[in-house]
């Protein structure tokens, strides 16, 4: 398995949002969001495979609808904590809620995953180093007749705003101190609030109730740090992601397509 030499840590940010930021509300939400996104009312009697389990937010929304059984991974051993944390809290046994740590990568341990029903990886794969070969063996976790859903970058060739900008963007970020993190962390979050204020809205309110415009659940100040610092970074339009799929007979059965840089949302169902 490649190694890349550049890797933000998405799990110390996790670890953040289950500290100061998780509440029901947003559990809720997240809940709504697996409704609309996988097409379904409930999860009951499905087995759920979470790859990249990050906080573990979406893993308990599965469970909250009812999944019979929940598998979570994530490569980034902060992020195992959190979700553990997160497991503890709900009290919910590790016999219902599997949590460890491992790569989408690596042959042997995904050797170790039982095939599921529902699929889920929300933005994660592209940030592997290696997002085909990442999709490819997150495909073939999928039952026949199950659901695979993924959140991939959307790709964008504009001038200045770019996909490929940003990637240099966020590969800077990396390399650079804690204080110029900091500031490039403020930069964006000024420019996104300052584009909420041209937009007629009150960006302290804005900020406020995030969590209320962010379907997902999210924080304003961790997607923030999540978004600038996410690498590495890679990205594909919607009919790249569903080409490549259709040859391992997937097809596209829902989509939520992004106007700008953020995750086109792709639903996929393997033939039986």
């Amino acid at each position: 398995m490649s190694e890349t030499p550049l890797r933000f840590t998405f799990g110390k940010n996790w670890q953040s949002f289950i500290a100061h930021a998780f509440t029901s509300q947003r559990l809720a939400r997240a809940a709504k969001s697996l409704q609309e996104i996988i097409g379904v009312e409930h999860l009951v009697g499905q087995t759920f495979l979470d790859i990249g389990c990050g906080s573990g937010l979406f893993s308990l929304a599965a469970l909250m609808l009812g999944a019979e059984k929940v598998v979570s991974f994530d490569y980034d051993a902060h992020s195992v904590a959190a979700s553990i944390e997160l497991r503890a809290r709900a009290q919910i046994p590790a016999e219902r809620w599997s949590i460890s740590q491992g790569s989408v990568l690596d042959p042997a341990f995904m050797g170790t995953l039982v095939p599921t029903t529902v699929v889920y990886s929300w933005g994660v794969l592209h940030h592997t180093g290696e997002m085909w070969n990442a999709i490819d063996r997150a495909a073939e976790k999928v039952l026949p007749g199950g659901k695979l859903m993924l959140a991939i970058y959307n790709r964008v060739d504009r001038p200045l705003n770019s996909s490929h900008n940003w990637q240099r963007i966020k590969r800077y970020y990396n390399q650079s101190s804690v204080p110029v993190q900091g500031l490039i962390e403020g930069i964006y979050s000024t420019l996104s609030l300052a584009q909420t204020t041209m937009s007629g809205q009150n960006p302290i309110a804005y900020v406020s109730q995030y969590s209320a415009v962010s379907m997902r659940g999210m924080d304003f100040w961790h997607d923030v740090r999540d978004w600038v610092g996410g690498y590495p970074y890679e990205y594909a339009s919607v009919d790249e992601v569903a080409a490549h799929l259709s040859q391992h007979d997937f097809s596209l059965v829902r989509v939520s397509r992004s106007p700008g840089l953020g995750c086109n949302e792709l639903t996929f169902q393997r033939s039986e």
